[in-house]
């Protein structure tokens, strides 16, 4: 999948062909444009099925209920031939099949699938890139994997799965629309506090630089005689951030180092105190995590994000309502910032 920093809505379809009576080659300006869509690609890490829609609205629902977004899928025609999207409910964890086949699609209502958005196209075929399709045997939710990369084909069909056909065709490969200005905006801060702290201590501290490296500082009391705290300090990289919506950025861990030594005694300088440097939570390779700006409707946040705004509404609405809040799908660490 491409990485591209501007999304694409038009698409120049490639025409090879020249009548030979004319005298003057085809000129760009001659070849027709096709309106093309986004295809959003979707991951569900408790079922592993990756899901595909054209909807913007259906994407960020799917995102507010937990699955991962993992950018554009593929560029699709915004008419052509109609490809219908079916749904098993009989499979464990449900499953979503893609045909442009008709009578397959009939033929599979017959065993008990359904056709989804009321028996209507999802979304369309059409253009010149191959849109590779894999079965996964073996898999009983996400049996389907579609793609344009043929690396990621391969690497498939290495692993087991089978079916290495062209499912349909479409305009363009996919990408991920990523915003390398994001850190840049957010260098000088400092996201604080993670909230739950059942593992990584009442207090954490991460800043985040322009050029996407980090540092993290988390802190707890000690529970040790003669030790006052204990914390962790890391450092590493992040991957560049995946624009999600108008509100939100995914990126992940690219890598982590533990700064600070493990199980070390160090003198604290005030009363002849010691604290005690020991690794635990942290942003750990390669740890998925979200970033939403202050604009975000509460609304479109997770379930757990949303109590957390509940429950500490006070703390962040109203003593920091410009803030930009960090979190992690599983909902372990929520932090926002308080250096505006």
């Amino acid at each position: 999948m491409k990485s591209k920093t501007s999304k694409m809505s038009l698409v120049l379809a490639g025409i090879c062909c020249v009548s030979l009576l004319r005298a003057t080659p085809l000129r760009a300006e001659d070849q027709p444009y096709i309106a093309g869509q986004d295809i959003y690609r979707l991951y569900n890490e408790n079922t592993g099925e990756h899901f595909y829609t054209s909807s913007s609205y259906e994407k960020a629902r799917l995102v507010v209920a937990g699955w991962v977004f993992e950018g554009v899928g593929w560029i699709a025609p915004e008419e052509g031939e109609a490809v219908y999207r079916l749904y098993n409910p009989n499979a464990d964890g449900g499953d979503h099949y893609y045909t442009t086949n008709l009578d397959e699609a009939n033929s599979l209502v017959s065993l008990g699938w359904s056709i989804d958005n009321d028996a209507k196209p999802v979304f369309f075929s059409g253009g010149e890139t191959d849109l590779y399709s894999a079965y996964n045997p073996n898999a009983k939710s996400g049996s389907h994997n579609y793609t344009t990369s043929r690396a990621e084909q391969d690497a498939l069909i290495g692993a087991g799965w089978t079916y290495d056909q062209v499912a349909w065709k479409v305009l363009d490969e996919g990408y991920v629309e990523t915003d390398p200005t994001l850190y840049e905006r957010l260098a000088g801060q400092e996201f604080v506090k993670n909230i739950w702290g059942y593992a990584g201590g009442p207090s954490a501290f991460l800043t985040i630089n322009a050029d996407g490296t980090y540092r993290e500082t988390n802190v707890r009391m000690s529970v040790r005689q003669g030790i006052n705290a204990e914390y962790s300090e890391f450092t590493g990289k992040l991957s560049d951030p995946i624009k999600v919506d108008d509100y939100t950025w995914k990126a992940h861990v690219i890598s982590s180092d533990l700064a600070q030594p493990v199980n070390t005694i160090i003198d604290e300088g005030v009363k002849g105190k010691k604290i005690m440097l020991e690794p635990f939570a942290g942003l750990y390779a390669s740890m998925d995590f979200y970033i939403a700006s202050p604009d975000k409707p509460i609304e479109e946040f997770p379930a757990f994000v949303q109590q957390q705004y509940a429950k500490y509404k006070n703390y962040i609405k109203e003593d920091f309502p410009g803030s930009y809040v960090l979190y992690t799908p599983d909902g372990m660490t929520f932090m926002d910032i308080v250096n505006h």
